[in-house]
């Protein structure tokens, strides 16, 4: 499995970059240079109106790219992620942190993982060598999901660090205070369809991937309904807050193309 994530990230990321002189995280981590005057045929809508309404003529911004990017992938390492019907979550969120890995090492970024329960689990230091995006995927898989459910401490402990490119990745059943982080963050927002739209009915046994206790119960379509009723309340309170916060954020399901999600976050 480890292999065949690997090879299948490094692919996509070799296939779609290759003679590409400009990272995918291009646009990401700007510091502002200079205020300049607008010239004729540029994007309109890098236009400052309220600076360019202030000294009466039209104004840009001009922002230079910070030589070297720090990436951190950060896994919400819980047992809610152990779990897929054809493909498990952890699988994907490997080949996401795979794409992520040779994304920036490709560009000369240094790139770290960290798997975070109630503290650090694993976490390795930055690096710029493909070789070690393999052993990215090796953490990820190999770690033990069941009986694990993750704290708010990662925020603290991610803190400590100077200010990064923080991709975090979890299912987001609960609500981490993400504005409290200093870095530049993405969240990257793994489920199985299942998960949201479930269409087993009558007695089926469930285990609590927290407790790993076994629990068997007769599901009734009004019960499901108010499953899926409440599961679109709390997924739509967080969008909510990523939004408010301005916090970018993809959603991708175990069944879809991880690469086309992750680029269409880069956009």
């Amino acid at each position: 499995m480890i292999k065949t994530v690997t090879l299948k990230a490094k692919q996509k990321v070799f296939g779609n970059f290759a003679g590409r002189h400009t990272s995918p995280f291009k646009g990401i981590g700007l510091d502002f240079k200079e205020l300049r005057e607008y010239q004729y045929n540029e994007d309109a809508k890098r236009i400052d109106w309220k600076r360019s309404a202030k000294f009466q003529k039209p104004l840009i911004k001009e922002f230079e790219e910070e030589r070297e990017l720090n990436v951190i992938i950060t896994i919400l390492v819980d047992g809610s992620l152990y779990f897929g019907t054809k493909t498990l979550k952890t699988e994907t969120i490997a080949e996401i942190a795979a794409i992520l890995g040779y994304s920036a090492v490709l560009f000369d970024d240094k790139v770290s993982l960290l798997l975070y329960e109630k503290k650090p689990l694993t976490h390795l230091k930055p690096t710029k060598s493909q070789k070690n995006i393999p052993i990215f995927v090796e953490k990820i898989l190999e770690c033990e999901y069941l009986k694990k459910e993750y704290d708010f401490s990662f925020i603290d402990y991610l803190n400590k660090f100077q200010k990064s490119l923080l991709f975090l990745i979890g299912d987001f059943y609960k609500h981490p205070p993400l504005h409290k982080l200093k870095h530049e963050t993405y969240v990257l927002w793994v489920r199985d369809k299942f998960e949201e739209n479930p269409s087993t009915l009558g007695e089926i046994e469930l285990l609590d991937p927290h407790t790993l206790k076994n629990v068997t119960t007769n599901l009734n379509k009004s019960q499901i309904e108010k499953y899926k009723k409440d599961i679109l309340q709390n997924d739509k309170k967080f969008e909510e807050f990523l939004l408010k916060e301005k916090i970018k954020y993809k959603k991708i399901y175990t069944h879809e193309d991880s690469f086309m999600k992750l680029m269409e976050l880069m956009r």
